[in-house]
Formats: C-alpha cells, sequence, structure tokens
C-alpha cells in the first residue's frame, strides 16, 4: 500500500514496546477528537497508563512463590517512581511546557472564591486534558517525522469518515438544519478538525508526500471533499478561517515571485480582496433592505372568510425586499395552525424561537398570504419544518450558502433596526459579547471565578434587559472574555502569555503545522467557547502539546 506520510511505503508495523503503545494510543484518541468522545477519554487513560510504565520494567520473578512476587513488584513500582521523578524533573526544566499547564492552574485558583463548587469541579474535569496532555506528551519520547506524518494522515482518515457519515445522514434522515450533519461532535469544532485537515493535506501535496501520483490525486480531491462539505455543513467559522489562512499563505507565496511585475500583478488582487468581501456583504444588506413600493390602497382588507387583514410594515420588518407582515391575519392563522399542528401558535418552535414569527416568514418566503388559505395550502413535510424552527423556504435547500449569508444579513438588519439578536447567531453573539463586558465592568480585578460563568450571565441578562430569549441566553462564546469574566484582567493577559510564549520560547512559531493550528485555534477562540466542551479541549491541548514538545526537530518551515 503506497504513503500518505512518507516516502516510504506506509508500513505500521505493530511493536509492544511501550513508546510504540503510546504512539497507537495518541493516534486512537487524534482519531477520536472529530468522532467520539467515548475514544477520547479511553485514549487519554490509556495514553496515562503507558506513560506511568514508561521506563519501567515489571518482569516476574524466577521464583513464583509470595516473596518473590512481592519482590517483583517492590522493584517495579521502585522504577516507576524513578521514572516519575525524571519524567517531572524533565518536565520543571521546560518553561515553555510549564507556562502550557499554568492554564489548568487559573482555573484551579478560581476555585478559591466561586460559589458554585459543583459547576467549578465539572468544569475542571472537562479543561483536565488542559494539565494531562502536556505534562504526558512533553515528558515522553518525541515522535520521528515519520510517525508525525502517519499520527497526522489517521487524524485526516479520521475527518474524512465524519463526513462520510454526515452525508449519509444527510441522506437518510430529515435535516432542517446544517448543523445536525455533525453527528459526533458539534458542529463548530468538526469544521475546525476539517480546517486543519485541509492545511495538513495541502502540506503532504506540497511537499509530495507519497509515493506514487496516484496517491497525490487521492489527497487533492480529499482536499476538494472537505472544503466543499464545509460549504454543506455552513461551517462560517470553518470557512472564515480557511479563507485568512489561504490569504495568509496566498501573500507569503505570492512575495516570493521573482518577477517584479509578476509578483505585483497577484499581490495587489490578494490584497485587495478583503475590501472586495466587505464590499459584497455591504451590498447585500442593501439588497435586502431595498424593499418594493406598496400602495395601500390597492391592498385588499380581508381575507376570503371575511377577517379584516393587518398590513404592518414596522413589527416584522423586510426580508427579500418585501414587507413581511403585509396581509396578515394573526386569528385566522392561530385556528388555523392550531388544527394542523400539536405545537401551539403562541408557543415556541423547536429552536426555542416564537413559533408565530416562524409561522409568518415561512409563508412570506412562498409568497403566501398569512391567513387560514395560507396555512392549508402548506404541504405536511412544510409543517413539520416549520416546528422545527425553518423560517425561510430558502433554508431546506441542500449545499446552499447563500440562504447562511441571507439569515447573517437578516439578522444585521434586524439587530440594527431593532435591536433584535434573536433571528442571527452573530448578532447573538454580539449580545453575549456585551453582556460579557457588562460582567467585566463589575468584576475586572478577578473575575467571578471559575464556576459562577452561568450566574453571572443569567444575573447580566436580567439586569441589561436583554431582548435574547431564554433559548440564547448563552455564555461568552469568546475564549478570551470567558477568561476576562472568570479572572479577571491578571487571568486574561495569563492566557495571552500561555498562548504565545510556548512556541516562541521552543522555536515552532514558524513552523507550518504550528502557524496553521494556532490560527484556526486563536480565530475559533475570537467566536466561540473553544475550551469550554470535551472535543475543544482535547483537539487544542492535545495538538498544542504534539505540535511544541512531541515531535523531534527536523525544521519545515512556513
Amino acid at each position: 500500500m503506497g504513503s500518505l506520510s512518507g516516502n516510504v511505503p506506509f508500513k505500521l508495523n505493530i511493536r509492544t514496546d511501550v513508546s510504540s503503545l503510546m504512539f497507537y494510543s495518541m493516534i486512537l484518541l487524534a482519531m477520536s477528537i472529530p468522532l467520539s468522545e467515548f475514544g477520547m477519554s479511553i485514549a487519554q487513560f490509556l495514553l496515562l497508563a503507558f506513560w506511568i510504565h514508561e521506563g519501567a520494567d515489571y518482569r516476574k520473578s524466577e521464583n513464583q512463590n509470595y516473596h518473590g512476587i512481592i519482590n517483583s513488584l517492590r522493584v517495579y513500582f521502585n522504577a516507576i517512581g524513578f521514572n516519575l521523578t525524571g519524567k517531572f524533573r524533565m518536565l520543571f526544566n521546560n518553561p515553555a511546557a510549564l507556562a502550557v499547564i499554568s492554564l489548568y492552574f487559573i482555573h484551579l485558583a478560581g476555585l478559591l472564591y466561586t460559589s458554585d463548587l459543583n459547576y467549578a469541579l465539572k468544569d475542571l474535569r472537562i479543561k483536565l486534558p488542559l494539565l494531562s496532555l502536556p505534562v504526558i506528551i512533553a515528558t515522553s519520547t518525541a515522535l520521528t517525522k515519520e510517525r508525525l506524518n502517519q499520527l497526522l494522515s489517521f487524524f485526516c482518515l479520521a475527518v474524512f469518515a465524519g463526513t462520510v457519515a454526515s452525508i449519509y445522514v444527510l441522506f437518510t434522515r430529515h435535516v432542517s438544519d446544517p448543523r445536525e450533519l455533525s453527528i459526533f461532535i458539534s458542529h463548530i469544532r468538526f469544521g475546525l478538525t476539517i480546517c486543519f485537515s485541509i492545511f495538513i493535506l495541502l502540506y503532504f501535496l506540497y511537499k509530495k508526500t507519497g509515493t506514487t501520483r496516484f496517491l497525490r490525486v487521492i489527497v487533492a480531491l480529499g482536499i476538494l471533499w472537505l472544503f466543499f462539505f464545509l460549504i454543506i455543513l455552513e461551517s462560517v467559522t470553518g470557512l472564515a478561517i480557511t479563507g485568512l489562512l489561504i490569504y495568509f499563505f496566498s501573500l507569503i507565496a505570492s512575495s516570493r515571485i521573482k518577477s517584479k511585475f509578476i509578483r505585483w500583478a497577484v499581490l495587489i488582487p490578494i490584497s485587495l480582496s478583503p475590501v472586495l468581501a466587505a464590499n459584497f456583504f455591504r451590498q447585500q444588506v442593501k439588497e435586502f433592505n431595498k424593499v418594493e413600493a406598496v400602495d395601500y390602497s390597492k391592498l385588499e382588507k380581508y381575507t376570503h372568510y371575511g377577517t379584516p387583514y393587518v398590513h404592518d410594515t414596522c413589527t416584522y420588518g423586510i426580508e427579500k425586499g418585501k414587507y413581511v407582515g403585509i396581509y396578515l391575519a394573526p386569528s385566522e392563522l392561530r385556528q388555523e395552525w392550531n388544527r394542523r399542528s400539536n405545537l401551539s401558535y403562541d408557543g415556541l418552535d423547536n429552536k426555542g424561537q416564537e413559533l408565530s414569527y416562524t409561522i409568518i416568514r415561512f409563508l412570506n418566503s412562498k409568497g403566501l398570504r398569512k391567513d387560514a388559505n395560507g396555512i392549508r395550502s402548506l404541504s405536511d413535510n412544510e409543517i413539520a419544518h416549520i416546528e422545527n424552527g425553518v423560517a425561510n423556504t430558502a433554508y431546506l435547500e441542500n449545499f446552499s450558502f447563500r440562504s447562511r449569508i441571507d439569515q447573517m444579513v437578516m439578522g444585521y438588519t434586524n439587530y440594527v433596526k431593532h435591536g433584535d439578536p434573536n433571528a442571527s447567531s452573530v448578532m447573538q453573539r454580539v449580545e453575549y459579547w456585551k453582556t460579557s463586558a457588562y460582567i467585566i465592568r463589575e468584576h475586572w480585578l478577578t473575575g467571578v471565578g471559575t464556576g459562577d460563568l452561568n450566574q453571572a450571565f443569567s444575573t447580566a441578562y436580567q439586569e441589561m434587559g436583554s431582548k435574547l430569549d431564554d433559548a440564547f441566553r448563552n455564555r461568552s462564546h469568546n475564549q478570551f472574555l470567558a477568561i476576562f469574566v472568570a479572572f479577571g484582567i491578571f487571568g486574561l493577559i495569563w492566557f495571552l502569555f500561555t498562548l504565545f510564549y510556548p512556541p516562541i520560547a521552543v522555536g515552532r512559531h514558524t513552523d507550518y503545522y504550528y502557524l496553521v493550528f494556532f490560527t484556526i485555534i486563536f480565530m475559533s477562540m475570537l467566536t466561540e467557547d473553544t475550551l469550554e466542551t470535551q472535543a475543544g479541549a482535547t483537539f487544542f491541548a492535545f495538538f498544542n502539546a504534539l505540535l511544541l514538545f512531541g515531535r523531534k526537530r527536523e525544521p519545515d518551515k512556513a
């Protein structure tokens, strides 16, 4: 079989020495990150067990009586103690590793002034990989380049397997939201693993890693497939990070072109691309709010059943150039909807949104009047879509990133005009950040502690009179703000130190793999609480430690 990971045949020769067993456990962990939280836990327990055993060799005594066995165990545990002493001596002589694990000790320090100890202990359990993985990897045998590439290859294969499983879900189940395609971990974390895999494979392709042209074609197709899947997943974060990294590396590559004319001919369009992207979004907002002129004197005043229409141009806003509240008969909608659905018209849909608003928007997107006949014209499938929170027929189109852009534009427009952040996850984040800033003003020095974030946000939303629905009242969705809220200004400064100091100290700040990984993590932390879930904490802790401390020095610069 050919290789994706080196210029030798890909043969994972099964060996039973402890270093090899640790390597296999690391492969299991890498493959579990996109596929299985249970697998992540098992792999980390195996790593810990082999790490403790590494350097100690238990051999049965030739004398199989009681005293012989006890003596063998005594020798074995003495060896373990000696081995662990050496490992911790190695750790304490590695300032960069100490800086990395100090992030966990910030959370431990936050226990001193937290009131919700149960939540704090749960948080510490989730974040345990931030301590265990750097300690294990920094004090174990470093991987060779061949083994590192093998591990990364298995990681990419696992991510690919995750996308195949998602496509199976797409074609065999009713999917009303692309986020439902990620069945193993959250769609955002899955998007990050896809993004990382794309740039791992790009590096394999650039370095012509592999023995045959056929395998390089497979790698190229894999890159295209993963990028296409990001579009299917409608992963704004993943696509934005991918675009940023492509932009960054394109600038580097074009700046190295020898011909001055060609260099500038390439550099100028690349440099202007962010301006063009911003202008595109501005145009979308402008088009979205360009409304057709309405002659109210020509609008019909009554429904087919004689109910007066309400023509509301204020409450429901504009969508795709039309007033959503035109031809509205709430009493008919309520009666007919409650006849066709078990969900109350005056209640919430399955996404926690006001169901009446979802119904009105869905009918508007179909060009139907918001009355009894409008509801009657809907199919049973469309009723189910509305119950599941689908507010526009465009959102039902598979592989339509355009609908995601429309959602963002509509959410932005509603937030600017009405201060309502509920219609868009992007605008909800703005509300989360405002709420974080509100808490920080009161607790800027020490923060609220490890376990009190939920209570602090709940109180802040009430005091601010936030328009966010209860279902959307989440925490910071920004890792830096989350740290600031929990641990204050000094906690934030130290957190930034733990991110920037280690790669500089060990000379990895110009390494391709680490640059890609760091960019992915840093960008995700701007819009997500990346470290607040097991998958996010493990993804960060494992690859951060691996790329900093877990491989032998064979410089591959970006």
